[in-house]
Order: C-alpha cells, then structure tokens, then sequence
C-alpha cells in the first residue's frame, strides 16, 4: 500500500475511541458512543472493502431461534442462558429496526418457518410437545404472546407434512443495512478507515501494528472482530467457523413463503427477487468448518444441491452464485462483553446470529465503554 504522508498520519493518530471491525457489532457500537458522547473522537479500523467476516456475507434473516434450536440450546446452556441470549437477540432485533429503519432493511415480515424431514420423527414430535414450554418461555422473557404454532406443511412436498412457524420473525438485506450504518456514522462524525489489517496490539505502548508499516496509537480499543478475534487474542474462547451459502438465478413459481429453517438452525434458506438462497451444513463436518479461511467445499455443496432438489427440483442447474462467511462461536452462544484490561473491551462470538444479536451488543459495550 502506497500511503501518503496525510493518509499515514491520518491513520497512525490517535482517537478517543477505536474500534476494530466495521461489522454489525462495531458500527452499532461507534453509534451508540456518539449517541452518549458526542464529542468524542472515534475510528473504525477495517480490513476488507466491506466488513471481512459475516455482517454482508449472511443470508438475512431477522430470526431469534426455532424450536429445535432452542431445546439444544438449553439442553447445552440451561434455560436461563439460552434464554438471555434470545433476549439479547430479540431486543438488538428492535434497536437494529428502529435505527435502520425498515425500508433500509428491506424488512419482509414473511415469519420463519421450521420444517422436518420425513425421517426426523423423534426431532418433530419433541418440538410439537414441547410447543407450550417454548411458547411460556418466549412470553415470559420477550413479552410476546403465541410465537410459535403448529401449522401443516403444504408447499414443500419433499419435507414432512408439519411445521412450526414463528409469527415474529422476518428477512432482510444484509448489505442495504450496513450500508445505511455506514452512513449515519458518517453523518456523526465517526471516521471509517477501510483496508487497514492489524496483526498485533501492543498494550504497553498503545500501539496497532498493521500491515504496510503501519503504527497505530489508541487510548480506548474496542474488539469487534468476532470469527478473526483469536488472531489477536489467542486466549479467549472464540472459535473461526465457516457457513457456506448458494444463491439460483430468478426462477418461477417458487414455494417459498417465509424463511426456513431445517435440523436445528443449521440449514437455512428464503426466496430474494425470485431467486432461492441456501445456506448453511457446516454440522456435516464441524472440524473442517472451523475455519477463518473463506472457500467452499463439495461436502458442504453437494449436501447443499441435494437440499436445494428438494426443495424445487432442477434448481440445481440454476445455481448462480456460491460465497461463504466466516461466524463466531464457541462452547457457550453466550456473547462475550468485557474488559480485557483496562483499555481495551471485547464485544465477539455471536454464535450465528450478529443480524440479532449486533445491536443489543453495541449498546452494552457503549454503555460499558461510557
């Protein structure tokens, strides 16, 4: 990178406040700032032309947790975990769609849908008794009345005849909503750097070191890295996990609704302007999947194809475009909201679900921060 002196020192001096990703997590986190502080100084820092690991790069579901989910969430987490994380990601939900605004989301309030393959019997009826108990639960720490409902299946012949679906939850356009962050930083004051890659932090001298002879000088940092965040900090308990996605040219006539959700969140997928989007099926292979590394394997895509068969047959031939993100997770979906010293706070592993779970982080880490 050829850096001027004005741009080497534009980028080198120090802010108030600098925040490492320009992600969901580390824009609504710069804006709630200026919300608070309006005169403070803050930098976004960013490595890619739009954010590196998944806030442009997901399928765009305004989604909280299907049943099934939710019953191996608390089956890893306990009840009240999982349940302050859905918490979480239902009111990042409302802070994301009165910031954003709807037209800017491109907010489709279609419900999601969780559907089950005729051989998951034993998954099925698990979810359908446990209808009353989930719903209680979403009453309860959401203040929202029949989430789910039994509701027959009449559309996808290939899936068993039942599903659950969630009046709540809706489909958006990832890029469209970064965009839109983006701007009302800019319209704050907030400086947005892209193209800068930090390969250490130096907590003695306050210092970034990034590529290309770059030293960068911060008082406060916030890391907003999510997937990549074990780069810089090896010790947290964040793991690198790769989620790969399809999308077909426009097709007619397609049997999509909602958005959908199969064998426990792991496989998704939704219709946008005609086309079929499908993702997900990183569960065929957790160790290959755990990744930083973008790419596409023919496990993942043929298990993909034969979903997308299903689902309308000959779209296999229709594929248009595959692409891949990379998410944050762990042992626990519990996001991590710390100090990590004195100068520096930790706001990562959103465990699939940052459209959610974004907003409600920046929040706390502004508030933390403030």
């Amino acid at each position: 990178m050829n850096y001027s002196f004005w741009e080497k020192y534009f980028i080198e001096s120090p802010s108030d406040i600098t925040i490492l990703g320009s992600g969901i997590v580390g824009l609504s986190t710069a804006i709630s700032i200026k919300e608070r502080n309006p005169n403070l100084s803050i930098k976004v820092l960013e490595r890619g032309a739009f954010p590196y690991g998944a806030s442009t790069k997901n399928a765009g579901f305004s989604c909280f947790g299907s049943v099934s989910e939710l019953l191996d969430d608390i089956k890893n987490m306990g009840e009240k975990n999982c349940m302050e994380v859905v918490q979480m990601r239902w009111l990042g939900l409302q802070k994301l769609k009165d910031r954003v605004g709807m037209h800017h989301l491109e907010y489709q309030h279609v419900g999601g849908t969780e559907l089950f393959r005729k051989s998951d019997h034993l998954l099925k009826q698990q979810c359908l008794d446990s209808l009353t108990y989930c719903n209680n639960l979403i009453a309860d720490y959401l203040n929202i009345d029949n989430c789910y409902s039994a509701n027959p299946n009449e559309k996808l012949k290939n899936f068993d005849n039942q599903c659950i679906y969630n009046q709540y939850e809706g489909t958006i356009n990832p890029v469209t909503m970064m965009q839109r962050l983006k701007n009302i930083c800019v319209s704050l004051g907030i400086d947005i750097i892209y193209g800068v890659e930090i390969e250490a932090i130096q907590k003695e001298s306050h210092t970034l070191v990034a590529k290309h002879g770059l030293n960068i000088a911060y008082h406060k940092l916030i890391i907003c890295t999510n997937g990549f965040t074990q780069e810089l900090l090896s010790e947290l308990d964040v793991i690198p996990a790769r989620n790969q996605v399809l999308m077909t040219r426009p097709l007619t006539n397609i049997p999509l609704h909602s958005g959908y959700h199969l064998d426990k969140g792991y496989v998704y997928f939704r219709q946008y302007q005609g086309r079929i989007l499908l993702g997900g099926g990183r569960n065929l292979d957790l160790k290959g999947e755990t990744t930083s590394e973008f790419g596409n394997t023919e496990l993942i895509q043929s298990y993909l194809v034969e979903i997308l068969e299903q689902i309308y047959p000959g779209a296999s031939k229709q594929i248009d475009h595959w692409w891949s993100g990379i998410l944050g997770i762990g042992p626990s979906k519990y996001p991590i909201i710390q100090w990590h010293d004195k100068d520096i706070l930790i706001g990562v592993r959103l465990g699939g679900m940052g459209v959610a779970i974004g907003s409600y982080l920046g929040e706390q880490l502004a508030e933390m921060i403030s």
